[in-house]
């Protein structure tokens, strides 16, 4: 009886960790049009990892607004304002200043349909 009581107590002790905590984990799939994978304002995010899962697909990241003029940045692969990550790789970004948050919305775009995309957000 004992015993079975130990291996109920051990089953359970996995279900309190359905409940997520950070890191956050988003696996996501993109296509070849740019479009909103993380949203904002969030001002708790303090360390994002995107990691490109593809055997050949590269993918793209940027934030949505720039910080210098709040304009908006186009994501695109290889463009200007945005991460180009290739396959198989990871890209970290960490926030900077007195209190280090990335508030911003992020973007992501891919160079072929269909492409995942895991993003970690850390608090």
């Amino acid at each position: 009886m004992k015993r079975i009581l130990v291996a109920l107590a051990l089953l359970l002790i996995p279900a309190a960790a359905l409940a997520q905590v950070p890191p956050y984990d988003y696996p996501l799939t993109i296509g070849t049009s740019p479009s909103q994978v993380l949203f904002g304002p969030n001002n708790a995010r303090r360390r994002l990892v995107f990691f490109n899962p593809n055997a050949t697909a590269i993918v793209a990241v940027c934030p949505a607004l720039s910080r210098v003029n709040s304009a908006p940045i186009v994501c695109a692969v290889n463009g200007a304002g945005s991460i180009t990550i290739l396959p198989y790789a990871s890209f970290t970004v960490d926030g900077v200043g007195q209190n280090g948050a990335l508030p911003s919305a992020w973007n992501a775009i891919a160079s072929a349909p269909g492409s995942a995309l895991s993003i970690l957000e850390f608090e």
